[in-house]
C-alpha cells in the first residue's frame, strides 16, 4: 500500500508498505522505494519502530529473527498455509518518521509474496489476541539455556577485548617511553 511518509530532515518520502507487524511486543515495517536493479531484485528497507521514529535493526539476533519471519510469511503465502503473523494498521504509520534502516534484496515475486494476506490487528482484536498469547507454552528451559549461551559468548567477547585493551596500552607505554 502506497504512503508518504517523513524522513529526519522533514521529505515526504512516497513508500511502499510491503508488511507492518508486530513480533515480541515490538512493531517492525518493511517498505520499498519501488528500486529495482538491473538482476531484478527489489531493495526493501526494514526498520524496527521505536515510538514515533523507524530504526536500524542493530541487533543480529534480532535481524535473524527478522529474516525468518520474512521467510516464513513468503514461504506460507506461497503455499497457502495460514500465516503466523499479526499485521498493524497502516494507518499507525502516520506519526512515524523514517530514521534508519536494514536494506536487504528480494526478487519481485517474493516481495508480492511477503505483502499478500496481511491480517490487520485492530484495537477491538485485541481481547482476542491477549487470550491466544495465554495459551502459548513458554519452554523456559530453552530460554534459560540460550540465555546461558548468550553469556558465554559475551564473556568469550569480553576476554578477547580485554587482551586487546592489554595489547593497545603496552604499545602506547613503549610509544610514551620513545618519545620521553
Amino acid at each position: 500500500m502506497a504512503r508518504t511518509l517523513k524522513n529526519i530532515d522533514n521529505e515526504k518520502i512516497d513508500v511502499d508498505v510491503i508488511r507492518y507487524f508486530v513480533n515480541n511486543n515490538n512493531e517492525y515495517l518493511i517498505y520499498s522505494l519501488n528500486e529495482i536493479d538491473s538482476s531484478g531484485y527489489t531493495k526493501l528497507y526494514a526498520s524496527k519502530i521505536i515510538g514515533t521514529k523507524a530504526c536500524i535493526i542493530t541487533d543480529d539476533e534480532e535481524w535473524n529473527l527478522i529474516k525468518q519471519i520474512i521467510k516464513e510469511i513468503v514461504r506460507n503465502n506461497r503455499d497457502g498455509s495460514e500465516l503466523n503473523v499479526i499485521d498493524i494498521d497502516e494507518n499507525n504509520l502516520d506519526d512515524v518518521i523514517l530514521q534508519d534502516t536494514r536494506v536487504f534484496k528480494l526478487q519481485g515475486n517474493l516481495v508480492n509474496l511477503l505483502s499478500e494476506n496481511k491480517q490487520i490487528f485492530k484495537s477491538e482484536d485485541k481481547e482476542i489476541v491477549e487470550d491466544d498469547l495465554e495459551d502459548i507454552e513458554i519452554n523456559y528451559e530453552e530460554m534459560y539455556n540460550s540465555s546461558l549461551k548468550k553469556i558465554e559468548e559475551l564473556v568469550k567477547e569480553n576476554e578477547i577485548l580485554t587482551d586487546k585493551l592489554a595489547k593497545y596500552q603496552t604499545i602506547i607505554e613503549k610509544i610514551k617511553e620513545m618519545v620521553e
